[in-house]
């Protein structure tokens, strides 16, 4: 480059050569990010105003070093002046040179330049997060999913991955390919690393487990995840319907079919795991484990939960009418009518609203009575009931 003379702060000259933004910094423009950053600082330290006995001069080569570190330090920005050089039209600086120093020697000639830049790379498109051939981004969609899935997802172990882009695609290439329990495990990571509730919801972990059947496992999650959310917040409430629609799919998969003793057992293990999780066992839980005990012949564990249940008085309205055909069911025949009776003369008043009740109280208690009447009917002369 042709040095030249620029008219200093008091009048005088100051020799100046023109230097391109590297130069400026000293460092290659194949240096790293980290090594441009220390360029850029032992460049500072040498040409310091406290270093330099021409103030005038360290001040201007100090805006100069600024001026070329804000324009490198920006990866984008970079990559356009890194362009510009390879092609020669990049901007150049004038760089203040001392009364007596020599212009430096060219260590390069813009247009002898024939590497690329590691910058400038237009072999290559982003997509998801990957990078992928330019021939593949121009195949469309489906192509790109196919060339990240085999070089980027297949033959990889997700266990060694953190990053969410890949644990999404991940996701679905697992459950294409019948692998559940990576596929649970991709789905399970990438809630625990992204927070939001928006992931949450598209993640589709109750989908996953009821898939899988690990419904117990899934239940055990999603009520570990409820302290990220306020109580009362719409959040919490959805998760908590998640979580309370997998042990309803598990109550109704293992407590209400399959044999007697597998039932009674899978009841017992429903009620043990409400209890470790620290939620409490609804209605319907707590009356299907009664008749899972009660075809076992398990009748003092039935017993049992049964008083449980009677000793605490419906908190919905519609359960009265529930823990009548309970006791009904059980054989408790005589606190079945007493309890319709009660219900009848209105001493539980919010029975009898249609609001709260969902339906006329009129054709609940005719229909109660009518199950009572055919319990009756069928009831064997020592009082136990038939199922």
């Amino acid at each position: 480059m042709v040095s030249g003379t620029a008219a200093g702060a008091t009048g005088g000259q100051l020799r100046v050569e023109r230097r391109d933004f590297y130069e400026v910094l000293g460092a290659e423009p194949s240096a790293t990010s980290a090594e441009l950053r220390t360029a850029f600082r032992e460049a500072v330290l040498r040409h310091h105003p406290d270093r330099s006995a021409s103030t005038e001069l360290s001040t201007r080569r100090t805006s100069i070093l600024n001026r070329a570190w804000a324009e490198l330090r920006d990866p984008l920005r970079r990559l356009h002046y890194d362009r510009a050089l390879e092609a020669g039209s990049a901007t150049t600086l004038e760089w203040p040179l001392e009364p007596h120093e020599q212009p430096a020697p060219r260590r390069r000639r813009r247009e002898t330049i024939t590497a690329p830049s590691p910058w400038h790379q237009p072999q290559w498109r982003s997509v998801a997060g990957f990078r992928v051939p330019v021939e593949v981004f121009l195949a469309g969609p489906a192509a790109q999913e196919r060339w990240i899935v085999e070089h980027h997802i297949a033959g990889e172990d997700w266990r060694q991955h953190d990053e969410r882009y890949w644990l999404r695609y991940a996701a679905g290439h697992y459950r294409e390919h019948g692998r559940l329990d990576d596929w649970l495990g991709t789905l399970e990571r990438l809630v625990t690393l992204d927070a939001s509730h928006e992931t949450l919801v598209h993640a589709s972990l109750r989908q996953a487990y009821t898939a899988t059947g690990q419904l117990l496992r899934g239940a055990g999650f999603l009520r570990g995840l409820l302290d990220r959310y306020e109580t009362g917040s719409a959040a919490r409430s959805w998760l908590e319907r998640e979580l309370r629609a997998l042990l309803t799919e598990f109550r109704n998969r293992h407590v209400r079919r399959g044999p007697a003793d597998q039932r009674a057992e899978n009841a017992e293990l429903l009620l043990n795991y409400l209890e470790a999780l620290e939620l409490e066992p609804g209605f319907s839980d707590v009356r299907a484990a009664i008749v899972a005990h009660r075809r076992a012949g398990h009748q003092a564990r039935a017993e049992e939960l049964l008083e449980r249940v009677v000793a605490e008085p419906p908190t919905v309205a519609g359960r009265w009418f529930s823990l009548v055909q309970l006791l009904t069911e059980a054989g408790e025949l005589d606190r079945a009518s007493q309890l319709l009776a009660s219900i009848a003369r209105g001493d539980h008043p919010d029975a009898l609203d249609r609001r709260q009740i969902g339906g006329d109280p009129v054709r609940r208690i005719g229909a109660a009575r009518r199950r009572l009447t055919r319990a009756r009917e069928r009831a064997v002369p020592s009082g136990a009931a038939r199922y």
